[in-house]
């Protein structure tokens, strides 16, 4: 029997071994802001380190769209996975530290009077998983809600394992 610390570090280690591969991403931003549906990709960069990107086209409740994309790093550092921001080409400051374990890792990440809450729920994996987002500052107040669905190996981006959300 695995004790408790090895059990989490498994967990962390299987959660970001799951992550590899291509998602199909559909994300709500509220109160009623907008959408951004896309395609998110993890490719590993070592044993440790996978760059993850997402693309697709963000359509604002105003009319508004256009494409768009965002980096990120996520870090495997013992029973964590750190999701960092792509700095200079390589992983920089840590967005948020998650402790993979049954149920959602959730953790906070301040910037200057910003305050950007994250909860990822991975348990769905190796299929789907979740990033909730609640950020708040004195000139933003807002949440987003992001559902992401593996891509069947060799289909296009619409063919999905399941259904989403």
């Amino acid at each position: 029997m695995l004790s408790m610390a090895a059990e989490v570090s498994h967990a962390a280690a299987q959660a970001f071994a799951q992550l590899t591969g291509q998602w199909q991403l559909v994300r709500t931003f509220e109160p009623g802001i907008g959408t951004f549906t896309g395609t998110a990709t993890f490719t590993p960069v070592t044993a440790v380190l996978l760059h993850y990107r997402e693309d697709g086209e963000l359509v604002l409740t105003g009319g508004h769209r256009s494409a768009a994309w965002r980096e990120y790093h996520y870090l495997l550092a013992g029973d964590e996975i750190h999701v960092c921001f792509v700095e200079d080409g390589t992983f920089g400051r840590v967005l948020h530290r998650l402790r993979p374990a049954p149920g959602a890792s959730t953790d906070v990440h301040l910037c200057a009077a910003d305050t950007y809450t994250g909860r990822y729920d991975l348990s769905g994996l190796p299929d789907r998983f979740t990033v909730d987002m609640d950020v708040r500052g004195p000139a933003k107040s807002y949440t987003t809600h992001t559902v992401c669905t593996r891509v069947v190996t060799g289909s296009s981006p619409d063919r999905v394992l399941s259904e989403g959300y």
